[in-house]
């Protein structure tokens, strides 16, 4: 069996979108060192970076960028059965967190990996080129309103977890 080595990925850009009707991010992707058309765009509500916190019990921006920026990667996965689609509503916090800590190490082991500055440059070169910094910059993860988030989803997943059980003891 011939095994192809896990595509690299690097951040190029990040560019704001506000207007009336959005706030988000577009962050584009490029294959590093592949077809140089094979790059792409994910659309990033600005609010998902404190919502993949509350999902997953995370506290940092990074880590939840590191769900973010892997989840366009793990799609063609999740699509063709070979993981499951993630369901933090569905799961207590703890599970939910091992259940993303474990989908990123089969992408970045299978799917691909991804990165922002070049390899080996200085501190000041690496935070000149991570395009991310402008997100890092503007945003926090807010403790409470994480917490109340979660709240929501804990309450959604017993309120599941009791119709489940209405309808298996008919």
């Amino acid at each position: 069996m011939v095994t192809m080595p896990v595509q690299q990925w690097r951040i190029a850009e990040v560019r704001e979108v506000v207007n009336p009707d959005e706030n988000a991010w577009l962050i584009t992707y490029e294959p590093v060192g592949g077809e140089p058309n094979a790059g792409f765009v994910a659309y990033v509500p600005k609010e998902a970076v404190e919502v993949r916190a509350a999902e997953y019990g995370l506290t940092t921006v990074d880590e939840a960028l590191d769900v973010i920026l892997h989840a366009p990667l793990l799609a063609s996965a999740h699509a063709a059965g070979e993981l499951d689609m993630p369901s933090p509503a569905l799961l207590d916090v703890e599970t939910a967190r091992a259940q993303v800590a474990e989908q990123l190490a089969v992408c970045k082991a299978k799917c691909g990996v991804v990165t922002t500055a070049a390899a080996g440059a200085g501190r000041a070169a690496k935070a000149a080129a991570d395009p991310l910094q402008v997100i890092r910059e503007q945003t926090r993860i807010d403790p409470v309103r994480s917490a109340t988030i979660r709240m929501e989803m804990d309450r959604y997943r017993l309120a599941h977890e009791a119709e489940q059980e209405k309808g298996g003891g008919r």
